[in-house]
């Protein structure tokens, strides 16, 4: 029981560190990275991956020490601006993962199949609704065709996920928790990427308005959601095998 525990800590450590790395220099900021409104990275999956393996608890704790110590030890020497906002969003990915896998429903494919199209149809009738409303997107620094462009790259991103579910759902590669782990996925981005990030960032610089740094987001979507899946599908067999073997040896 101790050396579980024990073997858990020193995880989840582990997975803190690589995250911390991860989250400060494997990524990519547009347009600027002291004004990013679109941010490519995979700095949350170690946070994901201790969350779905280990559960919410020790997700949680994964997420606040990542997003603290990173800031403290390397963000605050580069200049970035410490927001509690971003430490939620990394306590959101800490704990949604783990508790969304430790649910159980008879027909699990199918329950997060549907869900996963019900967010897809969501983002798609908001991609529309971006388009038709470009008036709405108040942006001093956008002209009207580049508002247009967009939104126009939403509509394509969002209908790109719907499709990346059906993928999903019939892919043996990923595997029967496929569905499962883009419903986390898609669910954490839609509350942190489109929601909860650009009310942090605006906070932090309001020269750029809330709305506008949606379309964006909605474009890249796809592309992280289906990073994400595919990473967090071979770790996991790759982490669940060695587990298995030095549960076998021990």
């Amino acid at each position: 029981m101790v050396r579980s525990q024990v073997q858990k800590m020193i995880f989840t450590g582990l997975m803190v560190a690589i995250g911390i790395l991860l989250n400060q220099f494997i990524v990519i900021t547009l347009p600027t990275p002291s004004d990013p409104i679109i941010k490519f990275g995979i700095g949350y999956l170690p946070i994901m991956l201790t969350s779905i393996l280990y559960g919410p608890v020790y997700g949680l704790m994964a997420g606040i020490s990542q997003d603290l110590l990173g800031f403290f030890l390397i963000g605050s020497g580069l200049g970035q601006t410490f927001h509690l906002g971003f430490t939620l969003n990394s306590v959101l990915y800490g704990l949604i993962p783990g508790l969304i896998f430790h649910l159980k429903f008879k027909k699990d494919q199918w329950v997060y199949f549907g869900l996963n199209v019900l967010l897809s149809i969501a983002l798609v009738f908001g991609s529309f609704w971006y388009f038709f409303h470009l008036d709405q997107v108040i942006a001093d620094t956008l002209t009207l065709t580049q508002k247009t462009l967009l939104s126009g790259l939403g509509i394509g991103g969002a209908m790109a996920l719907l499709g990346a579910n059906f993928m999903v759902f019939f892919s043996k590669k990923i595997g029967p928790s496929g569905p499962k782990l883009l419903f986390s996925i898609a669910l954490l981005y839609i509350l942190v990427s489109l929601i909860l990030t650009p009310i942090w960032v605006t906070q932090i610089n309001p020269g750029i308005p809330f709305w506008t740094r949606i379309p964006l987001r909605i474009v890249k979507m796809p592309i992280e959601t289906s990073v994400y899946v595919v990473l967090c599908s071979i770790l996991l067999k790759l982490l669940n095998t060695l587990m298995g073997k030095v549960e076998e040896s021990a």
